[in-house]
């Protein structure tokens, strides 16, 4: 129906225009004969027509208008702006044109066309996804996170995978049945990238989104902001088969706990080159602990390599532990020289051959290493590593290894800078693309604001073992920067900031924010999230 409206509009604009672009000759019986041409009611003519095409105008706005949508938790998004001014020409539609959908068709572009939540897309696959949405974060997945991982070196490279998905037996017919085509994900244009994700180029694209040069608003940090126990973040399964089994059985059979008896006779061994190697309960070594007084409970943060801005892959939290430097000393110290510890984690126990969890410390953050068994003053559940986790301050998350079983010294060269990699840069090449990390949360694409009242955005910054000195938000694309000085903050937990700004008009406006770390490392990929400012909330 679009599309015959469309048509039929176009033909009698085009009609019209050709009648009224002449002036209309009125000629009387007796000058016949004369070549000069008198006019009658011109004016009023032509300013009814101009009526007349503003009212078929505003027919294609409404047949046109960005599409307004109510989630599940009734947030209303607009995912392509309203162009209430006119950029490029002096057209006279003063009611807001539908470029966008007119002609980009932009409604029916991108992930957020089909897909309302990418998280609940990858969290209902019948073939099992590593769990990287985070619902108490309320972080939103985009395509650039699947890309982070997806990428051309891994086997799983993102243009084949969705190709095949898209457009394979399975998915097909349902993907054509809603439209699906190359533009339904692609951008064609003549600058020399060839064939571009619409998500994102699309705000370099789009009309309507106002830019405000050097962005003005309120902003406070903390670094105590915390996320509860259940709430923590795991990538279940991804390295270990035994880490998905007892996930799964937590979270199904046991009701998220382990029997008590399990937990309590849970064994911590301690060997390679130390003095007096051994082998005791946790239980045990928790009571020993305590009462030696050398336990520690304090604010940390666990934070994945493979998070992207924009991810939930990172958790703030109070942890209870006993440092590995105490567990060492328990067993009479080092015997000799040694460069590291190697983490000891059940799935590499396969009929009695030892192999370590592929990770390790060298011995120089072995200050920085603590058996963690409380989180939130809570025991372990399953999904976090229960009955004991190791947790290494400073570093990413594939060295937390859950269901630890001890700690083996080592004097052999590993490749210990890897293992404390700190951030994903193609293993140590390149740019990094998420160190330091700068991401907004609880901001859907589109998220509906209203126009003249305060509106906070909030998130989290992090660098892993380096500490972040400055934040900076950006609305006109990255053309200028309003930079917020931390001062020196705390590497081993996250920057909890908000960000409270006020749109002045009705319109869609697009923010950035970057991090700079301590020794001068600024995000290089900004997460881009579109709001849209109303001043009448209902429409």
């Amino acid at each position: 129906m679009r599309k015959k409206f469309v048509l039929a509009t176009a033909m009698l604009m085009a009609g019209s225009l050709l009648t009224v672009g002449c002036a209309q000759q009125d000629l009387s019986a007796e000058d016949s004969a004369s070549t000069e041409p008198t006019y009658e009611n011109s004016i009023e003519k032509t300013e009814a027509y101009y009526d007349e095409v503003q009212a078929r105008q505003d027919e294609i706005n409404k047949q046109y208008a960005p599409e307004i949508r109510t989630l599940e938790d009734g947030t209303k998004v607009q995912r392509t702006p309203t162009e209430y001014q006119c950029y490029h020409w002096n057209r006279p539609y003063e009611g807001g044109t539908s470029y966008n959908n007119y002609y980009l068709d932009a409604d029916n572009r991108g992930c957020g066309a089909c897909h309302e939540d990418l998280a609940d897309v990858l969290s209902n696959m019948e073939y099992s996804h590593t769990t990287i949405w985070n619902e108490a974060l309320g972080n939103e997945i985009t395509v650039d996170q699947c890309m982070l991982c997806h990428s051309d070196d891994d086997g799983y490279e993102m243009g084949t995978l969705m190709h095949g998905i898209h457009n394979g037996e399975r998915n097909k017919e349902a993907f054509e049945e809603k439209g699906g085509e190359c533009i339904s994900c692609h951008n064609m244009t003549e600058n020399g990238e060839g064939v571009e994700l619409w998500d994102d180029v699309k705000y370099d694209h789009l009309d309507g989104i106002v830019e405000v040069e050097n962005v003005q608003g309120d902003f406070v940090f903390d670094q105590d902001t915390t996320t509860a126990p259940e709430d923590m973040f795991t990538y279940d399964w991804i390295h270990s088969k035994y880490d998905s089994m007892i996930h799964i059985m937590g979270k199904n059979v046991l009701d998220e706990q382990l029997p008590q008896d399990f937990v309590d006779n849970w064994e911590i061994t301690i060997d390679g080159l130390v003095n007096e190697p051994y082998t005791a309960k946790l239980a045990d070594l928790i009571a020993e602990a305590e009462s030696a007084g050398v336990t520690v409970t304090k604010l940390s943060k666990i934070h994945c390599v493979d998070n992207m801005p924009g991810g939930g892959g990172i958790s703030n939290v109070e942890i209870t532990g006993i440092p590995l430097n105490w567990l060492i000393e328990k067993g009479g110290g080092a015997s000799k020289d040694i460069t590291g510890a190697l983490f000891d984690r059940r799935e590499f126990h396969t009929n009695g051959v030892q192999d370590h969890s592929k990770r390790g410390v060298p011995e120089a953050s072995f200050d920085d290493v603590y058996l963690v068994y409380e989180i939130g003053g809570k025991p372990l559940d399953p999904s976090s590593g229960s009955p004991c986790i190791n947790w290494v301050e400073g570093c990413d998350a594939q060295s937390f290894v859950k269901q630890c079983m001890g700690y083996t010294l080592t004097d052999e060269e590993k490749p210990w800078s890897d293992w404390m990699m700190n951030g994903f840069n193609s293993y140590g090449e390149g740019e990094y693309m998420n160190k330091p990390n700068a991401t907004i949360l609880k901001v859907p694409e589109g998220k509906i604001i209203e126009t003249g009242k305060p509106f906070t955005f909030e998130g989290y910054a992090d660098a892993y073992d380096q500490a972040v000195v400055k934040l900076e938000f950006s609305m006109d694309k990255g053309e200028t920067w309003t930079a917020y000085d931390l001062g020196q903050t705390d590497p081993r937990q996250w920057v909890y900031w908000h960000y409270t700004w006020t749109p002045e008009s009705d319109g869609s406006y697009v923010i950035m924010v970057r991090a700079t770390t301590e020794t001068g490392l600024v995000t290089t990929t900004p997460q881009k999230v579109m709001v849209t400012a109303k001043s009448n909330m209902e429409g």
